[in-house]
């Protein structure tokens, strides 16, 4: 059954509310993607919401219960086999198909837009929901961000830009001693994910590392060296509207948490939130605030419309914070925000990008208002894990609530399907949701993270460290998955 918005508790910020929902029903909206769960909370608030997916996974079947699902593996399963990308996915004649049979027309929705996405889009007439990549080229790479950064006289993290082969002919001691301790190198103008995007040097052996694999790549000219700060991660969702910037709460991110990395090299690899952490002062909160609406007027001017996030970096010594990175588009920590939103019974940022993406006017809003309402917090966490050894699915895990009580005679129960927050009746449940593979299913081992646990309390004690409870899960989990992989392939 469809989980319902509270149209009276949304009509306190947004008097007008029925008649927007109303305009963004007039064409049906199909996201499209190959994670679904992360693109699940429209269908909270739309009745014309829909995803097509690829792969049919575990939490696929609990989000049939919410919303109505495509998947391209239940009819077509050698074409699914080869689709790994969006991009790919756009290109196939069997979701042009699709597409193109579908009564009335749809609107695609995409987290973010590529040049040839667009150009597929737009040769075969199938209208879309994004932003033009042109827009927000300039903030997509390390070098041009901390550029921008500087010019619009934002807090800025101490860093130099080298060319790619004077970089790999200084030595590790004048480098250390011109960024002035320990730094952080990434390509300034390629983008690289997974761990070799980013390289946290504290010694010779790390700058080994960090020289050996940039050698190796010629297809990037410029290199970035940042000092590296003593703190935490921390991150901020913005949405650019016609009359304003909107902003989420100031969020620790978890990252390189060693029960999550399971045997990964710590390189920086994001795993998820903690909303229910905040050691830090209102002037922090406040600095970030700023960060953000400078920021997403800067894209507002570019034509950028809808949700971004700024990644920002917090010195514990000297409380300063700085914007690190943007991401301009649905980022990973948005759908654990917007399910805190619901259950808090106010508009989630997927609401206002829909708004400013199909032209409905904000004039009206209150944005004082719908920011604090967006900042109020309520404790909740999610955190994934590597999925590194753990090649195939070999124990059948359906996805939905679970509950650990240490107490009780069996600690570990699962108790039933679940979607939302208001799953979760205490804090002994968890979620485990975002792409559970189906029993039987090969698992990608060139991608950072597996699907997450989803806590309705605060795990975290720092950025890179979890509570007891929590890691002891997360490193279950992940241990008896790969047990049970190994088993079924011995010699792995």
């Amino acid at each position: 059954m469809r989980s319902p918005y509270n149209p009276a508790r949304w009509a306190q910020l947004i008097p007008n509310i029925q008649n927007i929902i109303a305009q963004m029903e007039l064409i049906p909206i199909l996201s499209v993607g190959i994670t679904p769960y992360t693109r699940i909370v429209p269908a909270f608030f739309l009745k014309n919401y829909s995803i097509y997916t690829v792969k049919r996974s575990s939490d696929v079947d609990a989000m049939e219960k919410v919303l109505k699902m495509y998947v391209l593996e239940d009819k077509f399963p050698d074409v699914a086999a080869r689709v790994h990308g969006t991009g790919y996915l756009i290109g196939n004649h069997i979701f042009q198909a699709f597409v193109k049979s579908r009564k009335p027309a749809v609107k695609l929705l995409f987290y973010t837009m590529t040049e040839k996405i667009v150009g597929d889009l737009d040769r075969l007439g199938i209208s879309w929901i994004g932003n033009h990549p042109s827009v927000f080229e300039e903030v997509m790479l390390k070098g041009s961000f901390r550029s921008l950064v500087k010019q619009l006289g934002l807090p800025s993290l101490p860093s130099v830009e080298y060319a790619r082969e004077d970089f790999l002919t200084k030595p590790f001691e004048e480098l250390s001693k011109t960024i002035g301790g320990s730094f952080v190198v990434q390509r300034a103008d390629k983008e690289v994910g997974g761990n070799e995007g980013t390289f946290f040097i504290h010694n010779t052996s790390d700058f080994q590392r960090c020289i050996k694999i940039l050698d190796s790549d010629t297809s990037f000219a410029r290199v970035v060296v940042t000092r590296f700060i003593e703190g935490w991660s921390t991150s901020m969702l913005g949405c650019v509207m016609p009359e304003g910037v909107l902003s989420g709460p100031l969020q620790l991110q978890l990252i390189d948490v060693p029960q999550a990395l399971h045997g990964v090299a710590p390189t920086g690899v994001f795993f998820g939130n903690d909303l229910g952490f905040r050691q830090w002062s209102d002037e922090t909160e406040a600095t970030a605030q700023t960060i953000v609406e400078t920021i997403g007027e800067h894209l507002r001017a570019k034509g950028y419309k809808g949700i971004f996030g700024i990644d920002m970096l917090y010195d514990t010594k000297t409380g300063e914070i700085f914007p690190n990175e943007c991401n301009p588009r649905f980022t990973g920590s948005l759908v654990l925000h917007s399910l805190m939103m619901l259950q808090q019974e106010t508009p989630p940022l997927e609401f206002f990008h829909l708004m400013a993406h199909l032209g409905i006017s904000s004039a009206d809003l209150d944005f004082a208002n719908i920011n604090a309402a967006l900042k109020t917090r309520t404790p909740c966490a999610h955190i994934a894990f590597s999925p590194r050894g753990i090649t195939s699915m070999e124990l059948p895990l359906p996805a939905g609530v679970y509950r650990y009580d240490a107490t009780a005679s069996e600690p570990l129960t699962y108790q039933g399907p679940g979607t939302s927050l208001a799953d979760l009746k205490n804090e002994n449940d968890f979620m485990l949701i975002d792409t559970v593979p189906s029993l039987g299913a090969s698992i990608e081992q060139n991608v950072p993270r597996l699907f997450k646990f989803i806590f309705r309390r605060s795990i975290a004690k720092s950025s890179y460290e979890i509570d007891e409870t929590a890691g002891y899960l997360v490193e279950r989990f992940a241990q008896t998955l790969l047990e049970a992989a190994q088993n079924k392939n011995p010699k792995s």
